[in-house]
């Protein structure tokens, strides 16, 4: 009797054990199917926002009433949107009004104590709209609710970095171009381009890639002999003198930019002569020599050279134009010199300290006489054709020059 209500007991104690089971199943499926409808509830267009969290803690909302967000009852989970009412609302956004934007700047590099430095890039709050729209999109399929745009590559940022290779490049290619020394020596002119010079000239374009601005360049060829304000460097036409236009010269300002950029790129320290147009230097300087006279009449100036050296320069006063008393233009050679003479013609007499013609009864000499030279005296109060100069200058020639030594006189 024993044995058979310890069996039912036994049997009792399973059922009891099975049906609790069975209970705890049930709650169990209840609470996960009550979950899983909740959120399927909560997730709707009427409620759904997106958060986009930009720059400086920044956040702006994209709600779905406003991009007509929608679920596929039969497949749950898939989401739907108006891609028009989309493209209008990020259009709208904060984040993309072109008053507020600046712009990710590269690493530059800048001219710092005889060399280059790189100066580190600027990351800017620009949006690349396309990766923004894109990740939106994947977003909002998703379901999810926030988006940090700097983590998911929506900002535009520096091409190049200071830690760059082409930087990097780009300053050891700008310090070998300012290491060069170019020193043009001729005609009495020593003319340097160094650092100081070639940093002006020099550039780096959007791929990091060094520039030489030819334009420039050019420039300071055409103006090379701008140290004495004298004419070297541009064509001196000569009409007349015993061997018209045969001394004529002119610097050749489009071969001698390409050489001195080549010059520069290959980071040479030499000392030059410039290309001249001519077939040789010595179509000019063999024929004239370096011991010469020039008188540029259109400046009203003088300048002396002797072996290549510049003795003396300064002001003149040459021909009176308006009286048709014009300086000859010409190569001409000095045929004699002398001390205190007197100069005389039909309505003049002039003692002069010293007097070297040169063509005719045409010559150089001091004017006493005269306070001032330069500037357009010439035009209406010249001379009767011969070169008037300050008594320094005269002197300074006198004393130096030979006879059969040249004089260039050009307008």
């Amino acid at each position: 009797m024993e044995e058979k209500i310890s069996s039912n007991k036994i049997m009792r104690g399973i059922i009891i054990s099975f049906c609790t089971l069975l209970v705890i199943m049930f709650v169990s499926v209840s609470n996960s199917i009550s979950v899983s409808a909740k959120t399927e509830k909560e997730i709707t267009p009427e409620v759904y926002t997106l958060t986009l969290e930009e720059l400086g803690g920044v956040k702006e909302k994209i709600s779905g009433s406003d991009i007509g967000v929608k679920y596929n009852s039969e497949t749950p989970r898939v989401i739907t949107y108006d891609d028009g009412l989309l493209q209008k609302r990020i259009n709208k956004l904060s984040c993309l009004d072109s008053s507020k934007i600046f712009k990710s700047q590269n690493a530059t590099l800048f001219y710092q104590n005889n060399g280059y430095v790189i100066s580190r890039e600027v990351y800017g709050n620009e949006i690349n709209k396309n990766v923004l729209y894109e990740q939106v999109v994947k977003a909002i399929k998703s379901g999810d609710t926030t988006i940090n745009l700097e983590s998911t590559n929506c900002y535009e940022k520096p091409k190049f970095t200071a830690t760059s290779s082409e930087v990097a490049s780009a300053k050891d290619t700008l310090n070998k171009y300012v290491s060069s020394k170019i020193t043009y020596s001729f005609a009495g002119l020593t003319q340097y381009v160094d650092s100081s010079v070639i940093k002006n000239w020099l550039g780096v374009d959007g791929n990091s890639q060094v520039t030489i601005d030819a334009g420039k360049v050019k420039n300071y060829v055409d103006t090379l002999a701008s140290a004495y304000t004298s004419s070297l460097g541009i064509s001196i036409k000569v009409n007349g003198g015993y061997e018209g236009n045969n001394h004529s010269w002119i610097i050749d300002s489009t071969e001698e930019t390409k050489s001195l950029i080549e010059n520069i790129r290959n980071g040479q320290a030499i000392t030059k002569q410039p290309i001249y147009a001519q077939t040789s230097v010595a179509s000019y300087f063999s024929n004239v020599g370096e011991t010469f006279v020039e008188i540029d009449m259109a400046k009203q100036h003088l300048w002396y050279y002797k072996n290549g050296y510049l003795v003396v320069e300064g002001d003149i006063v040459t021909g009176n134009v308006s009286a048709g008393h014009s300086t000859p233009e010409g190569v001409y050679h000095f045929y004699g010199k002398q001390k205190d003479s007197v100069l005389k013609g039909e309505d003049y007499e002039a003692p002069v300290s010293f007097w070297m013609p040169f063509v005719n009864q045409i010559g150089l000499h001091d004017a006493s006489w005269r306070s001032t030279f330069g500037g357009e005296i010439y035009k209406t109060d010249g001379s009767h054709g011969c070169v008037n100069a300050p008594y320094y200058v005269a002197k300074a020639v006198y004393e130096n020059i030979n006879i059969g030594d040249s004089i260039i006189c050009y307008n």
